[in-house]
């Protein structure tokens, strides 16, 4: 029961980040012709930290065998995914970053999130299957989170130097 409060706490808090962010970053977007090189920092240091909140639900579900707990860390899930794969290209044109720059696995970073957001669309059907295919999914989420968080150290180390 105790890992069940907390694995719903867990989900909740990525649930108000992501909307907290996801606001913040329409703004941003919505407010300026081109994105400061700090705002990029800041975008892209909030994906990598929902990527990262992300992480840690898919890492605990494997302990839980509540259908409907599978299910909500799915939909969180898929919505994350979502949020990031579709901000990426209206934030493309002004950000110091080349989207066709952005490899993950050898393929490009939105071709892998395609690939999380179908998987997880899989896993709100069927939850139990997301334990099954869990490493697999950690594992693409991770990567994606650490080149996020990569992205965004690089920019700023960038923009002090200059």
């Amino acid at each position: 029961m105790e890992k069940n409060v907390y694995i719903h706490y867990l989900i909740g808090e990525l649930e108000s980040y992501v909307i907290d962010n996801r606001n913040k970053i329409e703004k941003l977007i919505n407010n300026q012709k081109k994105i400061s090189v700090q705002d990029s920092v800041f975008i892209f240091d909030k994906f990598s930290n929902s990527l990262s909140k992300t992480k840690d639900l898919i890492q605990l579900s494997q302990e839980i065998n509540d259908r409907d707990t599978l299910r909500t860390i799915s939909i969180i899930s898929s919505e994350t995914v979502a949020w990031i794969m579709f901000t990426l290209p209206a934030i493309e044109p002004s950000m110091p970053v080349f989207l066709e720059n952005l490899i993950v696995y050898d393929r490009h970073i939105i071709d892998v999130l395609g690939e999380l957001l179908l998987e997880f669309d899989e896993f709100i059907e069927t939850p139990e299957k997301l334990k099954a295919v869990n490493p697999e999914v950690f594992n693409m989420i991770n990567e994606i989170s650490m080149t996020f968080g990569h992205l965004s150290r690089m920019i700023e180390k960038g923009a002090v130097e200059n």
